[in-house]
């Protein structure tokens, strides 16, 4: 029996070459790569970051992604995003958090799928909009 030749040629890699491990998992996986030490609590997974612009510069903000919002880790961005109710936007679309005390707001991520490190990139996406909060 022949064997079949893969569409990927030369130098081309998958998604999951690069970054193998997927979902949830892969998501606290590559925070752990990035120096940060999340947590799992009410099915959300939570981390921190620190914002360079906006009323949180330099602060340190506990943030979260729901693990049923990381299914498509890491082809499909987490929608939503988790944050204590004193972190307030403008405009926004907010709902409950299954965390006492927080909200989740929509904050999709645009142009997705350039980067060769997904947690990088979605990590300056969330600073991004903690710059825009007060």
């Amino acid at each position: 029996m022949m064997a079949r030749s893969s569409s990927l040629s030369g130098t081309a890699l998958r998604l999951s070459d690069v970054y193998p491990v997927a979902g949830a998992g892969g998501f606290a996986a590559g925070l752990r790569e990035c120096g940060l030490d999340p947590v799992t609590q009410d099915g959300v997974v939570r981390f921190q970051a620190v914002p360079v612009t906006g009323a949180f510069a330099g602060a340190t903000v506990d943030c979260g992604v729901a693990i049923e919002d990381l299914a498509g880790w890491p082809a499909v961005p987490p929608h939503w995003l988790h944050l204590p109710s004193t972190v307030h936007f403008a405009r926004t679309n907010s709902q409950p958090s299954p965390l006492p005390g927080w909200l989740r707001h929509s904050r999709p991520a645009s142009g997705w799928g350039n980067d060769a490190s997904p947690v990088p990139a979605y990590l300056a996406h969330v600073r991004g909009i903690l710059g825009e909060a007060a």
